[in-house]
């Protein structure tokens, strides 16, 4: 919808989406103003009745009149008849977003309970309950203000929906007893979920969240909050009061509840150390104190109500019935066993899938189906808010074959492991669904086609996976992109086993001829065109050899014309924009890919990567962080947010990333290395003892060559050159394809004065920069580092026409000025060199950074010099 115009709004971005519909940042073109509007989800029912109760709710809530709630200025309806409300935009962030970040400090987490409770208190006053407060609920604006949004819409939307479930009159987390047993909610309901908020934003946790729904439900209704132990005692009597089982045991209203916050920060502010007596900020006694205790830990129902606890036993009964209904039609020959997974967080990765076949060349289709089932269950995915699918070459990399591994390293709480094998016409097919971190089985199949169609197995795999896991598929999002011959779709297997290891040379051309042979023989396979137009953006990529973007467009334009709902084309097609500097054009097909499923990754990152390229560095924060807040507990989000950070010197945001990072997967190498990486931006010796403990934690978990090339860095940072070139050398030895760690190599023996080894290293580096960048040409470091070479080699022309495509690319990253600095006064232009590193001091550089820098001493020297940035 954005670029669309509804009514006299003019809609400019989507904001998010949830339950409770999705919400636009709009233009209001009659006042010049800006708002926000949130349409009902696509899939509840507005009956007239629906309609009315709502326009009640959006009436009432518009009525509220108070600093600490999000304004509503009316209800409106677009022409095919959608519901929306127009409410106040806010500059700011979530208090989801922030506590993304980590803890909030006690007495700005008392700050911020007393302005929701003030909210919270004006609404009371008029009878109008929230039901569902909850940290994404509450808007922190850049002047500090906490805002309420969405009041009554949670009770609006479970009455129209069709298909009401147990979180359809709000979000189960937040959810207070009485609201998961069905009974009567008041102001109460919202009084707890404050006292949940409260508690996560001290501790860092949610004191009831747990693995699954069913264990989360049991531990609202009968277990006490978990982590008060880390909440200030003085805060203790009214959050027990404020989580107590039963409603009568909780504040009667908001304002007690406010009063008693107030006093708690007071006591805080004036004499922290008065925090932890527990009886000085509260006139609570300490009997008063044990009975809330034993309020908030005593359980909610018990089986003495025997309609309740029938209610709840035969929704028990319905979860374990719906495990029992897979079937599979003929031809294919199965065999199915497991129960049905209930976690309501799946995680899921595909791991390599063997290849039983005696035959070598069957591999290629082995290494294909892993990547092809990948891509099927991520259809899946695009319908499911709890279904996260790893990408395929994010467990390449890794090198994750296992279970454990793929737990540790990816969070991954499911895996899938599979082979395959022909025998003679006939292909069986093996999967088996295992929770990775309980290491046990869940279900598994056999499957076996006699005419070996692997399409049709795939498809009845993907279907038995998801009914394992309890997740809704369908033939549409098992089949996309048109059907495909048995004869044929080892082919595409194969090319995508290719593609995956596109710089193997020789690969894409082995692609391009198997899907070329595919599409001919099924002249209807969508997918089979859309892979076509990627293996040739790839082949472009590696020769630039024009024709082929013509070819990829061609046979992206013919897998639209057969199906216009492929992701994946839209994807290619702003990825080829992008490469030809078309950036308008990127983003509009990414846009596309996404509108079509709006959790496509690739997407999300290929517009971000976009906006960064333009300059436009909030609008790619915006997009990274949209990606996490898809996929809040999944690592690779936050990993890329914390690259984004890095490359623009936000060191403190990108650590807080980075520790993300690893306290999803603690056992990630990478996640180490990488936080050891932005350790070492801090420039001081606490930082670095902390960067260096990080890179041998990562070494220690798997020797691997990042860890290695940055802890050489660092150790050149302090001087220790023998040791940088030593690290370097262990990088190497894992891999000898990456020109950066050449270029350290040789800086190291630079400084260690070993000309022979210098020039050696240097040679490398160069060779592979060059390749890489005949590929990446797009990114200004690599343009600006080549002109660094060439200046050096007194290749004026090809050191100015790198200079330039960098300076092009990304006008202020000092990191590219500096180089260019460096790229001048090897060419014996002083002047315009001493220009550029100070234009790199004003972006960001420091004095220390440039004498890093052996090349630049000399201008250092210079008198002319007079830096003007930090130091």
């Amino acid at each position: 919808m954005v670029g669309q115009s509804i009514s006299h709004y003019k809609i400019t971005d989507k904001l998010g989406a949830g339950g409770m519909g999705v919400v636009y940042k709009a233009l209001d073109l009659k006042l010049e103003r800006t708002v926000a509007l949130k349409f009902l989800p696509t899939d509840v029912a507005v009956s007239d009745r629906d309609k009315q109760s709502l326009l009640r709710e959006a009436r009432a809530a518009s009525a509220l009149d108070h600093p600490n709630i999000g304004v509503i200025h009316g209800i409106e309806e677009s022409e095919d008849h959608q519901l929306f409300i127009v409410m106040g935009y806010y500059e700011g962030e979530t208090l989801a977003q922030k506590l993304l970040r980590g803890v909030i400090p006690v007495h700005e987490s008392l700050g911020l309970a007393i302005q929701i409770a003030k909210g919270l208190n004006s609404a009371h006053a008029r009878n109008i309950v929230h039901r569902d407060v909850k940290p994404s609920n509450i808007i922190i604006t850049n002047e500090k203000v906490a805002k309420i949004v969405d009041f009554g819409l949670a009770r609006v939307v479970a009455t129209a929906s069709a298909t009401q479930s147990i979180s359809s009159t709000g979000t189960l987390p937040y959810m207070a007893p009485e609201q998961i047993l069905g009974e009567a909610i008041d102001q109460r309901s919202d009084i707890w979920a404050l006292g949940v908020i409260l508690v996560q934003m001290i501790t860092g946790s949610h004191p009831f969240l747990r693995p699954n729904q069913g264990a989360t439900t049991f531990a609202i209704l009968n277990q006490p909050p978990a982590g008060l132990e880390v909440v200030p005692k003085a805060v203790h009597p009214l959050v027990y009061r404020a989580l107590s089982k039963k409603p009568e045991g909780r504040y009667p209203a908001a304002d007690e509840m406010l009063r008693d916050l107030g006093v708690a920060l007071a006591g805080i502010t004036s004499s922290p150390a008065l925090a932890e007596e527990p009886t000085h900020t509260h006139s609570v006694n300490a009997r008063e104190l044990k009975q809330y205790v034993q309020n908030a830990s005593t359980p909610s129902w018990t089986t003495s109500n025997p309609t309740r606890f029938r209610r709840l036993l035969v929704a028990s009964v319905g979860v374990v019935l719906a495990t029992f209904t897979l079937s599979f039609l003929p031809p294919v020959r199965q065999r199915f066993a497991g129960l049905a997974y209930a976690g309501s967080e799946k995680h899921i990765a595909v791991l390599p899938i063997a290849n039983s076949t005696d035959d070598p060349s069957f591999g290629p289709v082995a290494e294909g189906l892993m990547e092809s089932l990948t891509n099927e269950l991520s259809n899946l995915e695009a319908a499911q808010q709890s279904l996260w699918v790893v990408p395929a070459s994010v467990v390449r990399s890794r090198n994750v074959n296992d279970p454990t591994s793929a737990f540790r390293e990816l969070g991954a709480t499911m895996v899938v492991q599979g082979s395959v094998r022909r025998k003679g016409s006939r292909v069986q097919l093996t999967v088996a669904l295992i929770d990775s971190k309980r290491l046990r089985q869940i279900g598994s199949a056999e499957l076996e086609d006699r005419a070996g169609d692997l399409a049709t197995l795939q498809n009845q795999a993907v279907a038995g996976l998801a009914r394992m896991m309890r997740v809704k598929s369908s033939e549409a999002a098992q089949t996309p992109g048109g059907s495909v011959a048995p004869g044929t779709y080892e082919s595409y297997l194969k090319a995508l086993a290719y593609l995956e290891r596109f710089d193997k040379p020789g690969n894409p051309d082995l692609a391009i001829s198997a899907l070329s042979s595919a599409v001919e023989k099924n002249p209807r396979f969508a997918l089979g065109y859309a892979t076509l137009g990627e293996a040739y953006r790839l082949k472009f990529l590696m020769d630039h050899y024009a024709p082929w973007v013509d070819q990829a467009f061609a046979n992206c334009r013919m897998a639209l014309q057969l199906d216009d709902r492929l992701p994946p084309v839209h994807v290619t097609l702003g990825h080829l924009q992008t490469t030809l500097g078309k950036h308008d054009l990127a983003l509009q097909e990414f846009q596309k890919a996404l509108d079509i499923n709006p959790r496509d990754a690739s997407a999300l990152i290929g517009l971000a990567d976009v906006y960064e390229n333009m300059g436009r560095n909030s609008d790619a924060e915006a997009n990274y962080q949209r990606a996490i807040a898809l996929r809040p507990d999944y690592w690779e989000g936050y990993s890329v947010l914390g690259a984004f950070y890095a490359r623009h010197k936000r060191v403190q945001d990108s650590l807080a990333q980075y520790r993300r990072v690893i306290e999803l997967t603690p056992d990630s190498p990478e996640g180490y290395s990488d936080l050891g990486a932005e350790y070492m931006e801090l420039n001081d010796s606490q930082s670095a003892a902390a960067a260096e403990a990080a890179f041998q934690k990562s070494i220690q978990l798997t020797p691997n060559y990042q860890a290695y090339a940055n802890l050489g860095w660092l150790y050149k940072s302090q001087k220790r050159y023998a040791e940088s070139a030593a690290a370097t050398r262990k990088a190497l030895e894992l891999n000898d394809k990456d020109w950066r760690v050449w270029a350290n190599l040789q800086l190291a023996y630079t400084l260690l004065k070993d000309d022979e080894k210098m020039r050696s290293a240097r040679a490398k580096a160069l060779i592979l920069l060059e390749q890489y960048a005949s590929v990446n040409s797009q990114e200004a470091p690599v343009q600006s580092m080549l002109s660094t070479y060439y200046a050096e080699d007194k290749l004026r022309q090809k050191a100015l026409t790198s200079a330039n495509a960098a300076l092009a690319l990304t006008p202020k990253d000092p990191d590219v000025l500096a180089d260019i600095a460096e790229t001048y006064d090897d060419l014996g232009d002083r002047k315009r060199a001493i220009q550029f590193a100070r234009d790199s001091l004003k972006n960001g550089y420091t004095l220390t950074d440039l004498q890093e820098r052996p090349a630049l001493q000399g201008l250092l020297a210079d008198p002319s010099f007079r830096p003007r940035g930090k130091h």
